[in-house]
């Protein structure tokens, strides 16, 4: 006699679930090694001041924030990259 199929039916609904999240994690994980390499980047350039002092100028502040901007979305297509190809 073999056993009924009902448990593995019950996971298949979940599993959509769990690679969205594990898509969201990868992502993740890729803005924030690209932020810290883009701060590395840009502390080997010389452009951000000693830690806990203000930047001064507004040119290094935009400079600063569209490098993080990038980094999250080159991160959220990563992610939705991942999500794709594993549907």
């Amino acid at each position: 006699m073999r056993p009924p199929a009902a448990p593995a039916t019950a996971i298949l609904p979940a599993l959509p679930r769990l690679r969205g999240l594990v898509a969201a994690l990868a992502g993740f994980a890729a803005v924030l090694a690209l932020a810290l390499l883009a701060d590395q980047l840009l502390r080997a350039l010389g452009l951000p001041p000693p830690a806990a002092q203000p930047m001064p100028e507004l040119g290094r502040q935009a400079l600063a924030a569209w490098l993080r901007a990038g980094c999250l979305l080159v991160g959220s297509l990563l992610a939705r990259a991942a999500l794709a190809r594993r549907a």
